[in-house]
């Protein structure tokens, strides 16, 4: 059996909710409800548990970690959200390269580099592009946005979250795209995309 990059439990609405994915692939996590979506979303990228919840990351429970190693633990894992999360008063490219500036890597030579392979990718022009704000930015754009954010973090772990949500089905044919082009540029890391699927009565 190969090492897990995630295993998350819950006790939610009077039920047990386990998943698990291997690390080094693509993983499709199914959750019984937005609700217990959002926590696994939340305790993954804060690699941090509420009451209740179980977790471990790369191997590693996260409740164990000592505050420094759980800020290296976030710096391993990286996602995106269904809320994508841009910050409104900047534009595209500060938002891309925010963490990167803060960080002082990647150089800003190498986010521009992977931001405009990535917007070509999806038959946009990266210099309008990356002028613009969030609010002028389509749910699509948004996303493509998100995503170059988190293929310039380089994680171990990736998190796609909500995928489809808030797009046509043209729109969502590109994003099937974010798959193949994490893979390009990350092949030894994990990549698990999180869905909700309602689960039928009776």
């Amino acid at each position: 059996m190969s090492e897990l990059a995630l295993r998350f439990s819950k006790q939610f609405s009077g039920r047990a909710i386990a998943v698990e994915a291997p690390r080094g692939r693509v993983s499709r996590l199914y959750l019984p409800s937005d609700q217990s979506r959002a926590a696994l979303v939340a305790a993954v990228l804060k690699a941090k548990c509420e009451p209740g919840e179980e977790l471990e990351l790369l191997g590693e429970p996260v409740n164990a970690l000592k505050p420094k190693a759980r800020e290296k633990m976030r710096r391993r894992v990286a996602g995106v959200s269904a809320a994508v999360g841009l910050m409104t008063n900047l534009n595209a490219w500060e938002n891309i390269t925010l963490a990167a500036a803060y960080h002082g890597t990647p150089p800003l030579e190498r986010v521009a580099e992977i931001t405009q392979d990535v917007l070509r990718a999806f038959g946009l022009e990266p210099m309008s592009f990356l002028a613009r704000l969030p609010e002028d930015l389509d749910a699509l754009e948004r996303k493509i946005a998100a995503f170059a954010r988190l293929l310039i973090a380089a994680p171990e772990l990736a998190l796609i979250d909500g995928l489809h949500e808030g797009l046509n089905r043209n729109e969502r044919t590109q994003v099937a795209r974010f798959e193949t082009e994490f893979r390009a540029r990350q092949p030894d890391s994990t990549l698990i995309f999180v869905e909700t699927r309602e689960e039928e009565d009776g």
